[in-house]
């Protein structure tokens, strides 16, 4: 299967994706915020990373970025409970990711299987060298 990086400050959270994510037989690995999760990235090969938007030391945007600027054929599903970048604005963040190269997003709560099913999409849109398009 592939190997995903999972990069979100919910310890909870992680432990619950990879869980869901080795069931399905994927090599799941974590960083607790973008900073770990880019030398992870940079250190490692995966097919897939699943990165919150919210997190303490680099924000999920900025993960994006760089982690699309240097794999431009990695799959990449953007994470957010939070819509908003500031409690005064109403700037979907979700958005923005999409925008910075997140193949796709999924707003939190989410059923573990609806992260499943869009990793499974993700990847095969990636193997057959397409776009993801949620059905």
């Amino acid at each position: 299967m592939a190997r995903v990086l999972i990069i979100d400050d919910d310890e909870l959270f992680i432990k619950l994706m990879v869980h869901a994510l080795k069931q399905r037989g994927h090599e799941v690995e974590f960083a607790l915020d973008g900073l770990a999760g880019c030398r992870m990235f940079a250190a490692s090969e995966f097919d897939l990373v699943v990165c919150d938007i919210v997190m303490p030391e680099q924000e999920g945007v900025e993960t994006i970025k760089i982690i699309r600027r240097a794999r431009p054929d990695v799959g990449i599903i953007a994470i957010s409970g939070g819509l908003s970048l500031s409690h005064t604005t109403n700037i979907d963040v979700l958005h923005i990711a999409g925008q910075f190269g997140a193949d796709t997003t999924l707003k939190k709560p989410f059923q573990l299987s609806e992260l499943t099913t869009t990793v499974d999409g993700v990847l095969a849109s990636r193997q057959a060298g397409r776009s993801y398009a949620r059905a």
